[in-house]
């Protein structure tokens, strides 16, 4: 099989209410959507969603780049897929969200190719997932009508936004827990926001709250604090921004400086280094998490197929796809709230109708 040509498309979205995080504010994303044919009839879908701030690129540079790799990748096998990531790793070193399009692309095709959907293809565990929805930090009132909200749309398990004050963030998490009582399942992102001495001091407070995880409560290069709040918690404390690619989590690993990695594909690079990034964690019994950042279905389906194949990837976060809404872009899963069943057509399963 060849690829014979690869078309890029510019797509904005728009959140229905704007998500407010530790770093600020974000009302919507734009990513770039790709289409790779090939001389076989099989067309292959990815998208790069570039969020400056954790992958340090723009959609500027990821067109650009994608430009470079279409002129590489004509003629070449789409099902090489360890060889497509060499030629991309060879002409940038970063750049990982527009690797991950280029990626997703091609696992649409291989499993197309197959006559498998793609959970399937990547090992098949189950196709029935459950996704968090992420709260957006505000008054702790609002969040707790937020959850609310999200509850009698079906939702099971929510994940707060804290970390601009901890003060707050206790006030936040009790309001939250008094509000919709004891069933519902809690997680909490700081996004950085505390310092390691903030997250000691807060833990028995989310631990009284019955608090099932913690992400990112440190700096992303802060490995020793992270380390600390790790050693000095009984809840779990997951990794998201201190975790890009495989050698990050080899290195997290190693030091023992979290219970778990928040996987994103924008950050990693795709698929093939996902697994990776899982088998690292698996190795070393920590858990791990997908997510996700502003990507639009094509591939938060991507991730949901990457969770439903492997046992090792317990944790869902992959809620942007509910946030918005898009008639254009088609088919992947059926969902009840956050409950997930995957569709069996081969690949993803995206209909795309403007291309």
């Amino acid at each position: 099989m060849k690829i014979t040509d690869i078309r890029f498309k510019k797509a904005s979205f728009r959140f229905k209410e704007p998500v407010h995080v530790a770093f600020g504010i974000i009302e919507g994303y734009e990513t770039v959507i790709i289409r790779m044919d090939t001389d076989q009839g099989i067309t292959g879908y990815g998208e790069a969603g570039p969020l400056g701030f954790v992958t340090g690129d723009s959609l500027d540079t990821c067109l650009a780049i994608a430009e470079d790799f279409k002129a590489g990748f004509i003629g070449e096998d789409p099902l090489t897929i360890e060889r497509i990531h060499q030629i991309m790793d060879a002409m940038y070193n970063y750049n990982t969200s527009v690797k991950a399009a280029f990626d997703i692309a091609c696992y649409d095709i291989a499993a197309k190719n197959a006559g498998l959907p793609l959970y399937r293809y990547l090992g098949g565990f189950d196709p029935r997932i459950e996704s968090d929805m992420t709260i957006s930090m505000g008054e702790p009132q609002k969040m707790a009508e937020d959850c609310l909200g999200w509850i009698n749309k079906g939702f099971r398990i929510l994940k707060l936004k804290l970390g601009d004050d901890v003060v707050k963030d206790a006030e936040r998490v009790r309001t939250v827990r008094n509000a919709i009582g004891k069933d519902i399942v809690l997680r909490i992102d700081a996004n950085q926001g505390w310092t390691p001495k903030e997250a000691i001091a807060i833990e028995p407070v989310l631990r009284e709250n019955n608090i099932e995880l913690i992400e990112q409560p440190v700096k992303a290069k802060d490995y020793t604090g992270l380390k600390e709040v790790k050693e000095k918690s009984i809840l779990p404390v997951v990794a998201d921004e201190s975790i890009h690619v495989p050698e990050d989590a080899a290195l997290l690993a190693n030091m023992r400086a979290c219970d778990g990695f928040n996987i994103k594909l924008m950050k990693c690079g795709g698929i093939f280094p996902a697994l990776k990034i899982n088998a690292i964690a698996e190795a070393n019994h920590l858990m791990t998490m997908i997510g996700c950042m502003g990507e639009s279905i094509i591939a938060n389906t991507a991730g949901m197929h990457l969770a439903a194949a492997r046992r090792n990837i317990s944790k869902i976060d992959l809620d942007v796809t509910f946030m918005t809404s898009c008639d254009w872009i088609t088919g992947g899963f059926t969902a009840e709230g956050g409950s997930i069943t995957l569709s069996e057509e081969p690949g993803i399963g995206i209909h795309i109708d403007q291309f």
